[in-house]
C-alpha cells in the first residue's frame, strides 16, 4: 500500500542520512589523510549513498512505478525527450565511473577547460580552474561546474601523473643574432647550471611515473634546439622535465641568463672591432 511505501521510503532516507553523517565524520577525523584524499573519500561516500537511496526507492515503489509506466507510456516518452540533458549527464557519470577517467584531486582537461577536480556528482563535475600558457600551474581562483554530458562529447585528458613534475617547454628569441660558433655549448651550459639542482629528483620522478603509468616517457635530460622565426630571427627552444611549481621560475632565470650572455657577447664583439676601426683611421 502507498502508506507503507511512504513509511519505508522515509525510514530508508533517514537510515542512509545517519550512515552518511557517520562516514563523513569518520573520514574527517583521519587527520593523517591529505585534504584532496579526504575530499575524494567524502565525494565517493556521498555518491554511494545516493546510489543506494535511488536503488532502494526504485525497489520500494516498483509495483506503483510499473503500473504508472504502463498507463502513461506516451507521457514517459515525452519525459525522456524533455529530460534529454539530464539523461546525458547521468550517462556521463556512468562513463566516468566505469572507465575511472578521473577522481577527486586529479588534474584533468575537458575540452578547453583545465583544472583540479574538487567534486563530482551524478550530474556535474566541479573544477578549480588553472591558467594557461605561462600560468598553466596557477589556480585562477574560479570554480567551474561542468555538466557530465560533456564527458560524452569532449576528450578528457588526465594530467595527474605529471602533477608534481612536468615537461616544460619554452622559447627565447635572440635579437640581434649572436655569434653561432659555440652557441649551442654556451646555451646548454646555462640550461644545465639551472637544471642541475633538480636533475636527480627529476630522473627518479620520471622513472616512478613510467612504472605507475606503464608508459615510456622521453628522457628527462634537458633538450636545447635552435630554430628560426618567420622573420629569420634565431630562437632557442628549451624542454625541461622539472617540478611543476618551479617551472616558471626556472624559465625566467634561464631566459635572463641567455639575454645577459647575448649582451656580453655583443659588448665583446664591439670591443674587438674598435681597434680595427682605429687602425683603419
Amino acid at each position: 500500500m502507498p502508506q507503507f511505501d511512504l513509511i519505508a521510503s522515509f525510514l530508508l532516507l533517514l537510515l542512509l542520512w545517519i550512515a552518511r553523517k557517520i562516514a563523513v565524520r569518520t573520514i574527517r577525523a583521519r587527520s593523517q589523510l591529505a585534504p584532496h584524499n579526504q575530499r575524494r573519500l567524502i565525494a565517493t561516500t556521498r555518491n554511494a549513498f545516493l546510489l543506494l537511496l535511488l536503488v532502494g526507492l526504485v525497489l520500494i515503489w516498483a509495483p506503483q512505478l510499473r503500473t504508472f509506466a504502463l498507463s502513461l507510456t506516451a507521457v514517459a516518452v515525452a519525459l525522456v525527450v524533455a529530460t534529454k540533458e539530464l539523461i546525458l549527464c547521468l550517462s556521463g557519470a556512468v562513463l566516468r565511473a566505469t572507465t575511472r577517467a578521473f577522481a577527486v584531486g586529479d588534474w584533468i582537461e575537458i575540452g578547453e577547460t583545465r583544472g583540479e577536480v574538487t567534486d563530482h556528482t551524478l550530474l556535474a563535475t566541479t573544477l578549480q580552474e588553472f591558467g594557461t600558457g605561462p600560468h598553466a600551474y596557477m589556480p585562477t581562483g574560479r570554480t567551474i561546474v561542468v555538466p557530465n554530458s560533456l564527458l560524452l562529447t569532449a576528450t578528457v585528458c588526465n594530467q595527474t601523473a605529471l602533477r608534481d613534475y612536468t615537461y616544460h617547454r619554452f622559447a627565447v628569441t635572440l635579437d640581434p643574432m649572436p655569434p653561432l660558433e659555440g652557441a649551442h655549448e654556451r646555451v646548454s651550459a646555462i640550461v644545465s647550471r639551472h637544471y642541475e639542482p633538480f636533475a636527480d629528483r627529476a630522473a627518479r620522478a620520471n622513472a616512478a611515473i613510467e612504472r605507475k603509468t606503464h608508459s615510456d616517457l622521453p628522457d628527462p635530460a634537458p633538450v636545447v634546439r635552435f630554430l628560426t622565426t618567420d622573420l629569420g630571427k634565431l630562437r632557442v627552444e628549451v624542454t625541461l622535465f622539472c617540478p611543476s611549481q618551479q617551472a616558471e621560475r626556472i624559465e625566467s632565470e634561464i631566459t635572463l641568463d641567455l639575454l645577459t650572455e647575448l649582451e656580453v657577447t655583443d659588448r665583446q664583439a664591439v670591443r674587438r672591432s674598435e681597434p680595427s676601426n682605429a687602425k683603419a683611421d
